[in-house]
């Protein structure tokens, strides 16, 4: 809990909160990105959905590997629409969940709309679907992110820009696009 300063006068008394450090030391990361994985491995604890899953039960994402869509980035945040992502037997177990029958070797549930807001590391990477090659993802530093290219597989941000986000510390350490066929 952060520390608390009270002022005492005659009149009233005043309690204010300071704000929690922003900075954090990305040396430190506990989740990072393998870019090159196409997707992160399901966490225990996730439902078998990749990454952390898809039920924190909080507004505030906790840290973890998160996926979703990006809807809006600004430079110090992104405004993220959590989702779950599954596949193999688990991916056809959860659209058979939603009563849905067809599965492309993965499956996307979206059932909420909201959005979070979540901040970015300035000394963070993003990594980015070239379309003009193999959809090799290319890294640029974060504050770098989108990137502004007709090359780009996915128009990002906005309700179509599926990305992963890994969260250390409370902020955004790393973004890698998903290539969704």
């Amino acid at each position: 809990m952060p520390p608390e300063t009270t002022t005492t006068t005659a009149a009233a008394t005043t309690t204010t909160s300071e704000a929690p450090p922003t900075t954090f030391d990305i040396s430190l990361a506990e989740f990072t990105a393998d870019a090159y994985g196409f997707f992160p491995d399901p966490l225990p604890g996730s439902d078998e959905a990749h990454g952390s899953g898809c039920a924190p039960g909080a507004d505030q994402l906790p840290d973890g590997m998160w996926f979703g869509f990006i809807e809006n980035a600004t430079a110090d945040s992104f405004s993220f629409d959590l989702a779950c992502f599954w596949t193999g037997a688990a991916a056809e177990a959860a659209a058979a969940a939603d009563g849905e029958s067809e599965v492309y070797d993965f499956y996307i549930r979206n059932n909420t709309t909201q959005t979070r807001i979540v901040p970015r590391h300035p000394e963070g990477s993003a990594y980015w679907l070239d379309a003009s090659g193999d959809l090799t993802p290319l890294q640029v530093p974060m504050q770098e992110w989108p990137v502004e290219s007709d090359t780009s597989y996915q128009p990002c941000p906005g309700s179509f820009c599926a990305a992963w986000l890994y969260i250390n510390g409370g902020q955004a350490t790393e973004v890698i696009e998903q290539y969704l066929p």
